[in-house]
C-alpha cells in the first residue's frame, strides 16, 4: 500500500524531475545538455534533482541499474570527468530502456520515451534529454496512480 508520505514523497520527486530542464531552460538558456547545469548557478538543482530521483528508483528492483547510472553521473561532473560523467549518462538513458521494455503494464511508454531519438536529430541533446525525463516521469506517475486506483478499489470492495 502506498502511505499518503511516500505518495507525498514520490509525487513531489516526479513534479521536480519533470519541472528541472523547464528551471534550467529559462534559468540559463538552452545548454548543451542538462549536465551542463553543473557549470552554472543551478548545479544544486541539478545534484539535488539527481540524487532524489536515483533514491527513488533504487526503491523499485527492475529501477536498480538505471539508478546506480544515474548516480554515478551526477557523482563525475562534467568539468572534471567529461568522458566518464557522458558514459555514465548515456548508460542511464540506455539502462532505462530495459524496464520499460519488460514491464507488464503501459508498454506504449517504450516507443514514447524511443522517441527522444528524434528530439535529439532535430532539437538537440537538451531536448532529448528532456523529452526522455517527461516520459520517464509519466511511466511512473502513472504506475503510481494505477496503484493507488487499484488500492482503493480494493478498499472498497473488502468493506
Amino acid at each position: 500500500m502506498i502511505k499518503s508520505f511516500d505518495f507525498i514523497r514520490r509525487l513531489f520527486v516526479i513534479v521536480l524531475a519533470i519541472l528541472q530542464p523547464f528551471i534550467i531552460y529559462f534559468y540559463c538558456g538552452e545548454l548543451d545538455s542538462i549536465s551542463q547545469a553543473w557549470e552554472t548557478e543551478l548545479q544544486f538543482l541539478f545534484i539535488l534533482t539527481n540524487a532524489l530521483v536515483s533514491y527513488f528508483f533504487f526503491e523499485l528492483d527492475e529501477w536498480k541499474i538505471p539508478s546506480m547510472f544515474l548516480l554515478l553521473l551526477t557523482a563525475f561532473s562534467v568539468p572534471s570527468h567529461f568522458w566518464l560523467h557522458n558514459i555514465f549518462a548515456i548508460l542511464f538513458f540506455v539502462t532505462c530502456l530495459i524496464p520499460l521494455y519488460l514491464t507488464k503494464r503501459f508498454k506504449f511508454y517504450l516507443p514514447i520515451y524511443l522517441l527522444s531519438i528524434l528530439f535529439w536529430v532535430f532539437n538537440g541533446f537538451f531536448w532529448m534529454e528532456t523529452w526522455g525525463i517527461i516520459t520517464l516521469c509519466a511511466y511512473h506517475l502513472h504506475i503510481m496512480l494505477y496503484k493507488v486506483h487499484l488500492l482503493s478499489r480494493h478498499s472498497s470492495n473488502s468493506l
